[in-house]
């Protein structure tokens, strides 16, 4: 069974002002009232939320032990088998009779706090789970935190995805700052790092476009991959540009990316090829965590390869016309080849 735990404890502001836990935060008809029009991931039993608290072991007591019953029963002014008054007496006898074990699991020795527990439906998601159960805990009138194994993975994914998105931009960063500075080194040319990261951004934003149209979920795991498409994406492109200055330093534009794209292009189609199947065949997998991993992973490298090869020109070329290079080139070009003629 799923369940989602609300953990209630008192107070001191409250008990400043004279509100005994007793006698408001853990009264069974306090724990009772919660469960009154309960949130849709919440199993529902009788028009109410299916919990286990205080106030089911307070009734099934009662069924057993006709003397606690009576008791109950000279303090419930609204005939719903549920104590109003004296609830130091009714704990009091609760904790003092074969019942004790159970009451136990619910209230701690001190009556400082007590813990519900709802049922909530199978098929709710642990996101919709954690947001009811907190919205729950908001009704109690002292301190309440929602709690219990579904509540707490949620919270763990939460942190890691932030983790995760963290990650990506750190990644990116990272990258950016690492090719500027090669290109300025190696080739004095800066504008090169800045065409490097084109194809990845794009490659990241056509996985992040799968999963959706995929319906596989934005969650810690799968987040982690876009910032592994950066480290797996960014050696095609790389190698694009790469080829491409040594290829423009001797040849136009057009020559240059046509050499480039049918030389380089030739060789990262195969690297791109038995990458994909090494971890494609993760898809395989029983286990659907592993098998989305595989399947994004090798889209990736696709993606990555695809843009380095469609997009990454398109990019040159822009570069080309914004920087002026070419222009400038075939104007020496020119230059050199009247000098050459006045010469001869």
């Amino acid at each position: 069974m799923i369940v989602a735990i609300i953990f209630v404890t008192t107070s001191r502001e409250r008990l400043v002002r004279g509100l005994k836990p007793t006698n408001c935060d853990f009264s069974a008809i306090n724990i009772h009232r919660r469960g009154a029009d309960p949130s849709d991931s919440f199993v529902r039993r009788d028009g109410r939320a299916d919990t286990q608290s205080l106030v089911t072991v307070i009734r099934s007591h009662a069924e057993r032990d006709p003397e606690f019953r009576r008791l109950v029963e000279r303090n419930d002014l609204n005939d719903n088998g549920i104590p109003d008054r004296n609830l130091r007496v009714i704990y009091d006898a609760l904790l003092s009779s074969p019942a004790r074990g159970q009451a136990r699991e619910y209230i701690t020795d001190g009556r400082s706090a007590t813990q519900v527990v709802y049922s909530v439906r199978a098929d709710a998601t642990q996101a919709e789970i954690t947001a009811d159960a907190r919205d729950v805990a908001d009704r109690y009138r002292f301190e309440a935190t929602a709690t219990g194994s579904v509540v707490v993975f949620q919270a763990i994914s939460d942190l890691i995805f932030e983790s995760a998105i963290t990650s990506l931009g750190v990644a990116l960063a990272g990258t950016a700052l690492f090719l500027l500075v090669s290109y300025w080194w190696l080739l004095d040319r800066i504008s090169y790092g800045v065409v490097n990261l084109v194809p990845i951004l794009v490659a990241v934003s056509l996985v992040a476009g799968t999963m959706r149209l995929a319906g596989i979920p934005f969650n810690a795991l799968t987040a982690t991959i876009l910032a592994i498409t950066i480290g797996l994406g960014i050696d095609y492109s790389v190698h694009v540009v790469q080829r491409f200055a040594d290829e423009f330093e001797q040849q136009d534009l057009p020559t240059a990316l046509d050499r480039t794209v049918r030389g380089t292009g030739g060789a990262l189609a195969g690297s791109m090829l038995t990458t994909v199947f090494g971890i494609g065949v993760l898809v395989l997998s029983l286990f659907p965590a592993i098998g989305q991993f595989g399947l994004l992973m090798a889209t990736s490298v696709i993606y990555s390869f695809l843009t380095s090869l469609v997009v990454l020109p398109s990019v040159l070329v822009v570069r080309d016309r914004l920087v002026g290079e070419s222009g400038f080139r075939d104007a020496l070009r020119r230059a050199r080849g009247r000098r050459a003629a006045g010469e001869d």
